[in-house]
């Protein structure tokens, strides 16, 4: 593994940058250019929204890279129980008890409008990575199996990132993966972040992390097979978060949900829903399934920790 860079020693206000970095048995040395230059007067999240269009040209994963050094992150790759999870963190010393983790969408599993499954998902757009780009303290960008792979490893399978994206062997691996990553860096206390199908996910792995401290689920689908039966999709085979026993009442949630949403409409979570408090459940009426989370993000963090640590 290589060492991760501090957020005090980036530069945020660059749109060209250089990322090297090491990685287990080989070295990565990534140029990373912008197609069309801007200058950058404001705050920091302002330059990790410009990248996903100003890299436009790039592909999936050296964008990817490109918005995780904007917010100072670096690459690391985290052994699950059974998956290795390409990722991105930024360990800030002045914040080293509580780690904020972050799960993506589902991606891009399918490509020819869901004709074909694709060869590989890892999301063009990663709204959950500019979510952790913009987000101050310590962050972890957790990756999915499969995702971020520049090789696919033989234990992938398509399946993994279609109808079993959320099956137990990947909540497992992602759970131990977090468990694992914040022993060795020795964070004491963690939170959950889940966008879109990561809030599925982050919603099944919140029973196995016991110094979870905050679940915040963003636009998430809390109820798969509602959600395939209101697609026309086929059925998927992983598990549901609306069938499972509800989260222990006294973990601090919140459900971030956009009443302009077609993907996760207020229809498909209501059956999650209807067990949680409706002073969790933070609606916005101009939000849609994509806009407007990265923009708002900023005011929708500092809102989230002042609620969090007035419960403590």
């Amino acid at each position: 593994m290589f060492p991760l860079i501090p957020a005090a020693a980036v530069n945020r206000g660059l749109l060209r940058v250089i990322v090297m970095v090491e990685m287990t048995d080989f070295r990565i040395v990534t140029a990373i250019y912008s197609c069309q230059e801007k200058s950058i007067h404001r705050m920091s999240w302002i330059a990790i929204v410009l990248f996903t269009t100003i890299c436009a040209c790039a592909s999936p994963a050296r964008r990817a890279q490109s918005l995780a050094a904007a917010g100072g992150m670096t690459p690391v790759v985290i052994q699950g129980s059974v998956f290795q999870h390409r990722s991105f963190a930024r360990l800030d010393p002045d914040s080293h008890e509580l780690l904020v983790v972050f799960v993506e969408g589902d991606g891009s599993p399918w490509v020819r409008g869901g004709r074909k499954i694709a060869r590989d998902p890892t999301p063009h757009t990663p709204l959950a990575l500019q979510l952790a780009a913009a987000t101050p303290g310590s962050v972890l960008y957790l990756g999915r199996p499969c995702y971020f792979q520049p090789v696919m490893p033989t234990e992938c399978s398509a399946d993994l990132w279609t109808s079993k994206r959320y099956s137990t062997e990947v909540v497992r691996s992602m759970t131990a993966a977090v468990r694992a990553f914040a022993a060795k860096q020795h964070y004491s206390r963690l939170m959950l972040v889940g966008y879109s199908g990561g809030g599925t996910l982050v919603t099944l792995m919140a029973p196995d992390l016991p110094n979870l401290v905050g679940l915040v689920s963003v636009a998430g689908n809390l109820d798969p097979d509602s959600w395939a039966a209101l697609h026309h999709y086929l059925p998927l085979e992983g598990l549901n978060p609306a069938l499972r026993p509800a989260l222990k009442p006294g973990l601090p949630q919140w459900y971030l949900v956009g009443e302009r949403d077609a993907n996760v409409p207020s229809g498909v979570t209501a059956r999650y829903l209807r067990r949680i408090s409706p002073d969790r459940i933070w609606s916005y009426s101009r939000f849609d399934h994509r806009c407007c989370w990265v923009e708002a993000w900023p005011g929708l963090y500092a809102r989230l920790t002042a609620a969090r640590t007035a419960g403590e």
